[in-house]
C-alpha cells in the first residue's frame, strides 16, 4: 500500500513565498547564465528563501535580498529545508 512521500527538492520557480532551502544545482548549462548567477553570489550550497513572487521574483540569502529575472529563476533547483535555514 502507498504510504506517502516527501518532496526534497524543486525548481525555484515553483516554490511559494516562505519556502527555503539550499541551491542544489543549476538546470541550464549556458555559461552566461551560470556566470550571472555566480556574480550575484548564487552558487551550489547557498541557502536561499523565496520572499516575493509577484510582480517580481525575490529571494533572500545571508547576503541580502535579490530580485531575479525569470531566466535565472528557472535555472535554479533547490533542495528544500526547514523554516529556520535562512
Amino acid at each position: 500500500m502507498f504510504s506517502g512521500f516527501t518532496v526534497s527538492g524543486a525548481s525555484l520557480q515553483v516554490l511559494n513565498v516562505g519556502d527555503r532551502g539550499t541551491i542544489a544545482r543549476f538546470t541550464q548549462a549556458d555559461p552566461s547564465t551560470l556566470s550571472h548567477l555566480q556574480s550575484l553570489g548564487l552558487d551550489r550550497g547557498k541557502a536561499i528563501a523565496v520572499t516575493q513572487r509577484h510582480p517580481n521574483f525575490m529571494v533572500s540569502t545571508e547576503d541580502g535580498h535579490l530580485t531575479l529575472p525569470p531566466s535565472l529563476v528557472s535555472a535554479i533547483y533547490v533542495r528544500l529545508a526547514g523554516p529556520n535555514l535562512v
